[in-house]
């Protein structure tokens, strides 16, 4: 039972969801130039969503069998009783982010209300066709980054509301390529997805589209100065992976896992391609001893402060 827990927790996925967790937690001390803050609550929130994301796909595994091929995923013959030790891991989260705050504790239990939501049998939203790219969109996209900036606690402001569009927007549309090749397994269990209703092409055209969408505001972003203008050379790479969702779109019945793991590599690389980016122009701020990170943007630059200024506000915040 011990290996078909491990394999139907699909482990090979993690990275990507850690990623957007320290994303988050990275993001608030990059915006804000800080040093680390409350690093002792940052493992407890990777370890808690670890948890999670094990029940949420253990509750997945009991609603479909897992009979097809999945993003990721082995085979492995479903326990009897997965769906308890799906639930109980989802309780097993929670309490493991007690130790990160209150907030960062809230953003788990809704979480894990979310896959419940998604994957009971009476709800079943995996299945629905505004439900399931809701809940993904909301809880990968929007609460998995989230809590990750809440435990660095500082305040919301307009450049984070924005980054986390471009993300959920990413987000939406790895979720629906992800779906692109499983028609006949979505169809045979009853289920009303993009792909079953309107087929592999509209749903890669949706993926795309979302994908598009978080690539637009990220370089608007660099564009106005909201993120340093060195992340628009990696312009190149963003269309390299939006190729391959074009030539994806143009394999027979929705392609297969190959190409979504080919379009997970593509965006993983993306990503790492834009934080490259702007930590060269972080090294090259602080090599010429001027404001780093966020507070060397436009965003982040007040126009009518003098330098000698700028580095003393910069100092400051760096104590906090």
């Amino acid at each position: 039972m011990i290996h078909a827990l491990w394999v139907l927790s699909r482990p090979r996925l993690l990275p990507f969801l850690w990623l957007l967790v320290i994303g988050g937690y990275g993001w608030a001390h990059w915006d804000r130039a800080l040093f680390i803050r409350n690093p002792g609550s940052l493992p407890w929130v990777i370890l808690a969503w670890t948890m999670l994301n094990a029940g949420t796909l253990w509750l997945n595994a009991a609603l479909d069998r897992d009979e097809g091929p999945v993003l990721f995923g082995g085979r492995a013959a479903v326990p009897a009783r997965i769906a308890e030790a799906g639930y109980g891991a989802l309780f097993f989260a929670i309490l493991l982010s007690l130790p990160a705050g209150a907030l960062a504790t809230a953003l788990t239990a809704l979480s894990a209300l979310l896959a419940v939501a998604y994957n009971h049998p009476r709800l079943a939203m995996k299945g629905h066709p505004l439900g399931g790219p809701l809940i993904n969109w909301f809880g990968y996209g929007i609460l998995t980054p989230m809590v990750g900036w809440v435990i660095a606690d500082v305040p919301q402001n307009p450049r984070t509301l924005a980054i986390l569009a471009a993300v959920s927007a990413g987000v939406l549309g790895t979720y629906f390529a992800a779906q692109a090749f499983q028609a006949e397994e979505d169809r045979a269990r009853g289920y009303r997805t993009l792909v079953v209703t309107h087929g592999p092409a509209v749903t890669l055209l949706a993926a795309r589209s979302g994908v598009g969408l978080a690539v637009f505001l990220a370089l608007g972003m660099a564009a106005i100065g909201w993120l340093p203008r060195e992340c628009l050379l990696g312009a190149p790479v963003f269309l390299w992976l939006d190729r391959w969702l074009a030539h994806w779109a143009h394999q027979p019945g929705g392609g297969t896992e190959s190409d979504a793991r080919e379009f997970a590599r593509r965006a993983f690389l993306s990503g790492v391609t834009g934080i490259a980016l702007a930590t060269v122009d972080y090294v090259s701020d602080s090599l010429a001893q001027q404001p780093v990170a966020g507070l060397g943007t436009v965003a982040g630059h007040p126009t009518d402060r003098t330098e000698a200024e700028w580095r003393a506000d910069w100092f400051d915040r760096a104590k906090l």
